[in-house]
């Protein structure tokens, strides 16, 4: 167990090193959420929710913190890992010494990593530049939010590298699984509103928006989100499902 655990932390290092040497993985994955928290940030800037005291920017930031978890979780480990699957670098790691375990906890452990990374820049530049930070209250919800959004993306992410059928398409697939969701789920715009009921029900059920709104509980006095949690952790349990009934070390 020790062997393993030493070497799957070795190759969280190596995938960090990999990482941030790959202009392409570190631009979409990490400055991405930065540029969108800043262009958008800075339209919303003394605005406030129709009806209320609370600025836009105080429930818009946690929603990018959330965005940026399930870029690195879901869209950056899903399309990296089908295009390991693509090029048959998964089937070699089969036959080579290290052990899968150990060389996919590496790649679980440094998307964790990066998921912390981009949390924290994201929280960091909310506050520095228009003012929002967690309340002290807020702090458990944040920290359960963090964790449950990055092992269901993450476990999502795994799901979705599994039906991905070439190393072409595999960030299309993953940004567009995704994005159209994110959208109309109002997390690139703390107003939107005025959807049909059925289509709000309908992006209700998805893990997007229950993220979204758990880390928005963080920085706002909110009810206790227990269906958002229970959409994460039901979401997470369909995709270990998935995973464990499709994922493939090969094409």
């Amino acid at each position: 167990m020790t062997r393993s655990v030493r070497l799957a932390a070795r190759q969280a290092l190596l995938e960090q090193r990999s990482f941030w040497r790959s202009a392409e993985y570190a631009l979409f994955t990490f400055a991405f959420p930065l540029m969108i928290l800043l262009l958008i940030g800075a339209a919303n800037v003394g605005s406030y929710l129709p009806g209320t005291h609370v600025k836009n920017t105080t429930v818009f930031v946690p929603s990018i913190l959330a965005f940026g978890i399930i870029v690195a979780a879901y869209v950056n480990l899903g399309s990296k890992v089908a295009v390991l699957r693509h090029d048959g670098v998964l089937k070699r790691i089969k036959t080579t010494p290290l052990p899968s375990a150990a060389y996919l906890g590496g790649l679980l452990a440094s998307t964790v990593a990066t998921v912390v990374l981009i949390t924290a820049c994201t929280g960091l530049i909310g506050w520095l530049a228009f003012g929002a930070g967690p309340r002290p209250g807020g702090l458990p919800a944040l920290s359960i939010g963090l964790i449950l959004g990055i092992v269901c993306f993450a476990t999502l992410g795994l799901a979705i590298s599994s039906v991905i059928t070439s190393a072409e398409s595999a960030g299309p697939v993953a940004y567009a699984s995704f994005l159209p969701i994110a959208i109309i789920s109002g997390v690139f715009d703390p107003t939107f509103s005025g959807l049909p009921q059925w289509l709000d029900r309908l992006v209700t059920a998805f893990p997007v928006k229950a993220l979204a709104q758990v880390m928005q509980g963080a920085y706002t006095v909110r009810p206790f989100p227990a269906w958002d949690l229970a959409n994460l952790a039901l979401w997470t349990a369909l995709g270990v499902g998935f995973v464990a009934w499709r994922f493939r070390w090969h094409t």
